[in-house]
């Protein structure tokens, strides 16, 4: 089964967190494996090396797999590192990266699946760098026109995923517009229940702020909360 953990704001965390989980399952002898994605300008963090480190050191089910879409907000990728690829990295943590054509849908599938089933079957972990492009600005809050150029932008549309899944699908006589327009009713459904459900979730108090951090909260933090649940903070 999958365990989903959310998205981190601080750049490169999640490896560690990762690192943590996939330590957990070697220790319980749990044949499963833990997939860590970020983006490539995550590899520059320390967060990322010490995660890397440990996964190679202990040997840890953990697929790393970056996104290498050469932009790290306006930080172009020649500028964020000298390695020659990201997926070398890997090496010096002592276990395998490869690169895959991240526009590839079919081959990013490929590729981690055998790092997976690779990890959970005990040879360790290993490092993707899926190569693309980022089409869109990096926020809502960005202008990438500020710094990069619109005609280069235009080209790799033309390499878009879903685009060349498209075209691939329909040459092989296995996608027809009909199976497009069924599958975005079907698609399109399931984000609405899912979006009904959410929305008719109670909301959570507060202090469940603090229910996931620890398995005893620290003295600091339980005053926290104790303060909280008190009516303090909403004074």
């Amino acid at each position: 089964h999958n365990q989903d953990w959310p998205v981190c704001i601080t750049v490169g965390s999640q490896a560690a967190h990762a690192a943590g989980v996939a330590l957990a399952i070697r220790l319980k002898g749990e044949k499963r494996a833990v997939v860590c994605t970020m983006g490539d300008g995550a590899t520059s963090k320390g967060d990322v090396y010490e995660a890397m480190n440990m996964a190679g050191l202990w040997q840890l089910p953990l697929v790393f797999v970056v996104v290498n879409n050469q932009w790290a907000i306006s930080m172009p990728r020649q500028q964020q590192t000298a390695c020659a690829s990201l997926a070398q990295k890997a090496f010096a943590a002592g276990f395998g990266g490869e690169q895959v054509d991240g526009n590839d849908v079919i081959a990013v599938s490929h590729a981690v699946s055998m790092a997976v089933a690779g990890a959970r079957s005990g040879h360790g972990p290993r490092l993707i760098e899926a190569l693309t492009y980022r089409l869109a600005d990096h926020t809502t809050s960005d202008d990438a026109s500020r710094y990069r150029d619109d005609e280069a932008v235009s080209q790799h549309w033309q390499e878009e995923p879903l685009l060349r899944l498209r075209l691939y699908l329909t040459a092989a006589n296995q996608w027809t517009k009909d199976d497009e327009e069924a599958s975005q009713i079907e698609l399109g459904g399931l984000v609405e229940r899912a979006a009904e459900t959410y929305l008719a979730r109670a909301p959570d108090i507060p202090e469940a702020m603090f229910d996931h951090l620890y398995s005893r909260l620290p003295v600091d933090l339980a005053a926290q909360r104790a303060a909280l649940s008190n009516g303090g903070a909403r004074d």
